[in-house]
């Protein structure tokens, strides 16, 4: 009886951890903190909150810190790695009691704050820094890549609560993304030489990975070397661009097949016209030679006759 109620007491044990264990394994304090909404501005003010960022510009960047509970002397802090481009980094743009107005210091880049349950609204102008996505090699070159960068950041202590993320590119990365789109989309739209457009996409294919790995300006070089315009590709030739080729040939084959039928036509009749002074100059020897007996005169005139009718007929 003994062991049957350890067994059973045993199975209720374990049924009871099979229940509750996942309810306390999943339970999820709340924040203590968070940045509830943001939006970053380019100084004209552009909406940049869905985009990506340059690097050297300036921003200036809203936000709502909402802080959950009240906790007595203990402070948040907001820290940014932006450069200063102003007086101040910070201003308060609403009446939130965690900020003693009479030691904030907006100029720094980093603010402390009391954690009183409430939403503080900020605001944070600064610029991201010109190198943030190069890096120098020894010969002198730079390599470009896109970068996330950590605009604002939510600190309790050393623990990070919440921050405020973003990518940055800079102008050799929007210029080369630029002329990847110009000589895609001018292979798409052009009809050109399977062979040269195979090229083309091999090129292209080399300066994305050229870019991957950051040296984007040889890609924008290599890229450079196909054509900006459709006149500058080469174009396939078509059966109706070949037509009048074709016509061009017929006629001159015709023409020259008329060429050769008058030629022989005319070396028979040469050699007809050839044959009939041979034969009229043979009969000119026999009257000469009469004539010799008759006139000297006269067989000298027959001689003369028939000389200008070998030379004539190129005898």
């Amino acid at each position: 009886m003994r062991r049957t109620r350890i067994l059973a007491l045993l199975i209720l044990f374990l049924i009871s951890t099979m229940i509750l264990g996942p309810a306390t394994t999943y339970a999820q304090t709340p924040s203590l903190a968070i940045i509830e909404s943001y939006t970053v501005k380019n100084i004209d003010g552009s909406d940049m909150t869905n985009g990506t960022l340059m690097a050297g510009a300036t921003y200036v960047i809203s936000l709502d810190v909402n802080v959950s509970v009240d906790l007595a002397n203990t402070t948040l802090t907001l820290s940014t790695p932006l450069e200063k481009v102003q007086a101040a980094y910070w201003s308060l743009e609403n009446d939130y009691p965690g900020v003693d107005t009479e030691t904030f210091q907006p100029g720094q880049s980093s603010i402390d704050f009391d954690i009183v349950k409430g939403i503080a609204q900020f605001k944070l102008t600064g610029a991201i820094p010109s190198d943030y996505t190069s890096e120098q090699l020894p010969n002198g070159d730079y390599l470009h890549f896109i970068k996330e960068a950590s605009l604002v950041k939510l600190y309790l202590g050393t623990e990070t609560l919440d921050d405020v993320t973003i990518q940055v590119k800079d102008q050799a990365i929007d210029t080369y993304q630029q002329i990847l789109t110009e000589k895609n989309n001018l292979l798409q739209t052009t009809t050109t030489e399977a062979k040269y457009a195979s090229f083309a996409h091999s090129v292209i294919d080399q300066a994305e990975n050229l870019s991957n790995q950051g040296y984007v300006q040889n890609a924008i070089n290599l890229l450079n070397t196909i054509p900006s315009t459709s006149s500058g590709l080469p174009t396939p030739i078509s059966e109706s661009s070949s037509l009048p080729y074709i016509i061009i040939i017929v006629v001159l084959a015709i023409i020259a097949i008329a060429l050769i039928a008058l030629f022989l036509r005319a070396r028979a009749s040469v050699s007809f016209i050839r044959h009939q002074v041979d034969e009229e100059a043979g009969r000119l020897d026999v009257l000469s030679v009469k004539a010799t007996k008759i006139d000297k005169q006269l067989a000298r005139d027959i001689e003369h006759v028939k000389e200008q009718i070998d030379r004539i007929s190129g005898r």
